[in-house]
Parts: C-alpha cells; sequence; structure tokens
C-alpha cells in the first residue's frame, strides 16, 4: 500500500514537473515571438526609413544585387531619366532604356573597380540618352554585404551635373575671356601710350578737374614745356598762366559739357616762349568704364604757317582769276579779230581769185605763155591764202565756242574712199604707195559732213607732204564699240619727241626737208583734233622719231551726243 502511494506521489511530483518545464518552455516560445516580431517591426521600421530616404533625396538612387540586377530605385531616378518602375526592377542594369545604359564607363565601375574597393566616389560618366539628351553624371558606389543572407548589394548614387559643367565651362571662358581682355586692356594702354608719344601733334589728357593727367613727347618738344611743370597741373596754370585763354575755356567748359566731341576748334593766343600760335583743336570726352570719372584727350594741331601759306594763295588765286580773266578777254578779242579780220579779207580775195580763174580760161581773150604762167600763180596764192583764211576762222570759232556742227548721218564707208580720191594727183606725183583698209561693215555715224572731210583731208594731204618720193602712206578704218576708229599713218620724216608737244599748237610747223618744199599753215592738224573733240570723239598722235613715219588716230561716236 505504501508501495503504491509512493508511486503516486512520484507520478504526481513528475506530472506537475512536467507542466512546470511546459510552461516555461511556452513562456521561452512566446518571449522569443515577441522578440522576433519586435525584431521584424524594427527591421520593416529601417527598410521603410531606408526606403523613405531613397524615395525623399532628390538625388538619383540605384539599389543593384551582386548580379547587378536593379533591386530598386528612387522616385528621382525615374523622373530624371524618364522610366517607369515596371520597365526597371528586376532588369539588368545595362538593359534599361532598351539598352541606353550599356554604357562602357558604367561597366569600368561596376566590373573592375568595385571588385576592388567596397566604396567609389566622384566617377564621371558622360552619355548621350536618347530622351534626355547628353548627360553628364558624378557616380557614388558603395558595395554592402548582408549578414542575414550573407549576399551583396550595391548602392548607386547618380548626381547630373550637366548644368554645373556647363556653368564652370562657361566660368573658364569667362575666366579666360578677362585675362585676354586684361591683356588686351594693357596691351591697348601701352599701345595707346606708344601713340601718344610717337604722333607729331601735340597731344595732352586731362581728368575731370582739368588738372594734367598726361602729355605727349611732341607737346613737350613744341611749347617749350618741362614735365614737372605740366603733370597734375591746371590746364590754365602751365607756362605761367600762359594757358588761360578765353576761347579754351570756353571749349572745356561750355562745349564738352554738352557735346563729347569736337573737332577743330580754332584757338589763337600769342605765347610769350613760342609767339603767337593758331591752333585747330580736336577734343574728346571720354567716359572710363570702371568708374565715373572723365578722361579728356585734346590733341593740338599747328596751323599758323598753314594759314599763312592760305592767305597767300588766296591772295595769289585772287590774282589768277583777275589774269584769267584778263586773258580771257585778251584771247576773246584776239578770235574776234581774227575773225573779223577773215571774213573781212575773204570777200576781196574771192574777187581775185574769180578775176584770176576767168583769165585763167581766156574767157575775156587768149593769154601768151608767160600771161598763163603768172595768172595761174596769182590764183594758186590765192586759194592757198584763202586755205589759210578759212582755217584761222575755224581755229577762232572753235576756240570762242562759236563753231556749230551741223549734224547728219554719213556713209563713212564712201566719205572716206572719196577722200582719199582727193588727194590721189599728189600721191601719184610723188610716186607714193596709198593703202585703204576700210572695213566692209562700217557703219553710218551722225556728225557734220564739212567738218569730217576736213578732218581726213588735212590728214591724208599731212601725210602726202611729208612723205618722200617711194615712200607709203595709208588709211585703216574700223567700228569700235560705239565709235568708229580711223587711223592714218606715214612713213615720212616723223616727229622728234621734244616737238611732240608743240605739234598742237597754232601756226607751228615740223622744221624737216619736205616742209620746207610744202605749203601749210601749221593749223591742220590742232584744228583737226579741235573738230574731232567737238564731235565727242578723241585724237592722239604717235611717232617713233625723225625720219620713223607717224600715226594719227581718232575716234569719231556712231550716234553724236553732242548739242547742235
Amino acid at each position: 500500500m505504501k508501495e503504491k502511494n509512493r508511486e503516486k506521489e512520484l507520478l504526481k511530483n513528475k506530472v506537475a514537473t512536467c507542466a512546470t518545464t511546459e510552461g516555461i518552455i511556452v513562456k521561452q516560445l512566446h518571449h522569443e515571438i515577441e522578440h522576433r516580431k519586435k525584431t521584424e517591426q524594427v527591421t520593416q521600421d529601417a527598410r521603410n526609413y531606408a526606403e523613405s530616404i531613397i524615395d525623399t533625396v532628390r538625388e538619383p538612387l540605384l539599389v543593384l544585387d551582386a548580379d547587378l540586377m536593379v533591386i530598386s530605385a528612387s522616385r528621382s531616378f525615374y523622373q530624371v531619366f524618364k522610366v517607369k518602375p515596371e520597365d526597371t526592377e528586376k532588369q539588368y542594369i545595362y538593359d534599361l532604356g532598351n539598352r541606353q545604359w550599356d554604357i562602357p564607363k558604367l561597366r569600368e565601375l561596376l566590373e573592375k573597380i568595385l571588385p576592388k574597393v567596397t566604396s567609389f566616389d566622384n566617377f564621371e560618366v558622360e552619355h548621350n540618352f536618347l530622351d534626355i539628351g547628353k548627360r553628364i553624371m558624378l557616380l557614388n558606389a558603395r558595395k554592402i554585404f548582408r549578414e542575414t543572407n550573407h549576399t551583396h548589394s550595391i548602392l548607386l548614387a547618380i548626381e547630373d551635373i550637366t548644368e554645373r559643367k556647363g556653368i564652370e565651362k562657361g566660368l573658364e571662358n569667362t575666366r579666360k575671356e578677362l585675362e585676354v581682355i586684361k591683356k588686351t586692356a594693357d596691351e591697348v594702354s601701352e599701345f595707346a601710350e606708344s601713340v601718344i608719344n610717337t604722333v607729331r601733334e601735340p597731344l595732352i589728357s586731362l581728368d575731370q578737374d582739368l588738372r594734367v593727367v598726361s602729355v605727349s613727347r611732341s607737346f613737350y618738344e613744341f611749347f617749350k614745356v618741362n614735365p614737372e611743370e605740366t603733370i597734375g597741373q591746371l590746364i590754365y596754370d602751365l607756362g605761367n598762366k600762359q594757358w588761360d585763354i578765353p576761347k579754351l575755356r570756353e571749349l572745356l567748359e561750355t562745349i564738352l559739357p554738352q557735346k563729347a566731341t569736337f573737332d577743330n576748334y580754332e584757338v589763337e593766343h600769342d605765347f610769350s616762349t613760342i609767339g603767337r600760335r593758331i591752333m585747330l583743336l580736336n577734343a574728346r570726352q571720354i567716359e572710363r568704364v570702371l568708374g565715373k570719372e572723365r578722361i579728356i584727350l585734346l590733341a593740338i594741331e599747328d596751323i599758323t604757317e598753314r594759314r599763312e601759306i592760305e592767305k597767300g594763295l588766296e591772295k595769289t588765286h585772287e590774282e589768277l582769276q583777275k589774269l584769267a580773266a584778263e586773258l580771257k578777254r585778251t584771247a576773246r578779242a584776239k578770235s574776234e579779230f581774227l575773225a573779223n579780220m577773215s571774213h573781212e579779207l575773204r570777200t576781196p580775195l574771192n574777187s581775185i581769185n574769180g578775176f584770176s580763174e576767168i583769165l585763167s580760161d581766156e574767157t575775156f581773150g587768149p593769154l601768151n605763155e608767160k600771161q598763163k604762167k603768172y595768172v595761174n600763180n596769182i590764183l594758186a596764192s590765192g586759194k592757198h591764202l584763202l586755205l589759210l583764211i578759212n582755217q584761222i576762222l575755224d581755229m577762232a570759232k572753235v576756240e570762242s565756242g562759236k563753231m556749230k556742227l551741223v549734224l547728219s548721218s554719213l556713209p563713212m564707208k564712201s566719205l572716206l574712199n572719196e577722200i582719199s580720191l582727193l588727194v590721189a594727183d599728189m600721191v601719184s606725183k610723188k610716186k607714193i604707195d596709198m593703202s585703204l583698209e576700210i572695213a566692209e561693215d562700217l557703219p553710218n555715224i551722225e556728225a557734220d559732213d564739212l567738218k569730217v572731210k576736213e578732218i581726213i583731208y588735212n590728214l591724208l594731204s599731212n601725210a602726202v607732204k611729208f612723205t618722200p618720193e617711194g615712200g607709203k602712206i595709208g588709211m585703216r578704218a574700223k567700228k569700235a564699240g560705239s565709235e568708229i576708229a580711223v587711223e592714218v599713218w606715214d612713213t615720212g620724216a616723223g616727229i622728234a619727241s621734244e616737238n611732240m608737244a608743240k605739234i598742237f599748237e597754232g601756226f607751228f610747223r615740223v622744221d624737216t626737208p619736205y616742209s620746207r618744199l610744202t605749203e601749210g599753215t601749221g593749223l591742220g592738224l590742232p584744228l583737226s583734233k579741235k573738230l574731232v573733240e567737238l564731235h565727242g570723239g578723241k585724237f592722239s598722235v604717235e611717232s617713233g622719231g625723225l625720219n620713223k613715219g607717224t600715226g594719227v588716230k581718232f575716234t569719231l561716236p556712231i550716234v553724236s551726243k553732242k548739242e547742235v
């Protein structure tokens, strides 16, 4: 009985002990569950906190696993790079944005640098994205080891420094530009000083109080002053107050405050050291860029001698005007005299020539040989004298401006051939070879028929006169643009170089053996030149020298522009 009671007691104690142990275990399990809940809550809180940080910061962030797959990304990442979470998370980083993130520099950071170090900052990457364009980024990378699951993850922080780089580049360019500007300013200042000290014209610069800042070397030399008596002095006090000139005060105190520049301001003053001077002043008021002070630059030109020369020239001009008027009056009187005399001589001369022709024709009876010879001499001399008078009259009319052209349409080809026939007898008598080169397409021109014939006849007859027997003469004519060009040439006496300037003087004849044997007035060439120019053409003479022939060229406009 006692044995059974003892066994019951032991069993009871064992049950009690088991119950106690089970209670302890339950309590421990409950405690562990509570601890685990608290730990999970802390972990979740930490995760939420981390995610809140990631989503709050303005800097794009990426979290990658060990295989470089995107675990998560910050909200700013999606905003900056214009992508969506479904296109990002659980994606291979290089595949993001349709492989836009397959950037060699990014591969270098993730595959070569980070395996050797746990962190790397300020890794610069430049890339051109399709959606957002070219970006410059600074990457900070961190390798994170998770103890709980023994895995690695990578935190990638991305800072877009494109604008900053642009600003830095702009600042660098600005700095360089400022250096260039400073260097240029120094060079300009040095250049300005060199100019001031090089020019012969006296220069002086003044501050806003009209005190001398700097002076050119020529100023000291011209006005006989020293630097120590000039720099820093009031301009009116220079030279013992010699520069206190009312006209100068008017320029500096009245004109320049209203007008920044003023040129050719005339000042006349009697200096005790250099005497009376007439000066032209050019003044410039310059505002300094870095301050409100003004600088006045004063350039001084001494025109004393020039004014004296101008006065002399003015007096001479007046005298020349009087002389020109007198010469004009004399020339007019000469022309009128020649015209009147020529007119008065032509009337009796025409009578002499008329009666001589009647006698030569034996109208009133036959003449013996002696009588015929005398009558023919009278007639030849009369015709020569009439030619001379006509040429004198024409020259007088041209010089007095009374020559009028009677314009008509002239067939130049037939006219040139016609005039060449007039000298055919003279050419034949001297056994001269005459060649004509007249263009077939030579047009008609508007000109004075008699005057053009006179020009051509004068030139052809001169060529015959001054060409010896067996020589050659010729005439060329062609169309040249809006003109016709004519040349009369010969192989005759030629013209010496010293006589080329005289051939257009009236009554001048080149002294040659042929001129002594031929008749002439010396008016043919100058009159022809004036008649050509009266038509609006050009006239020139060329010669290789004595016995080397002469060429006379002239042009006539096809359509005359001259008033008739």
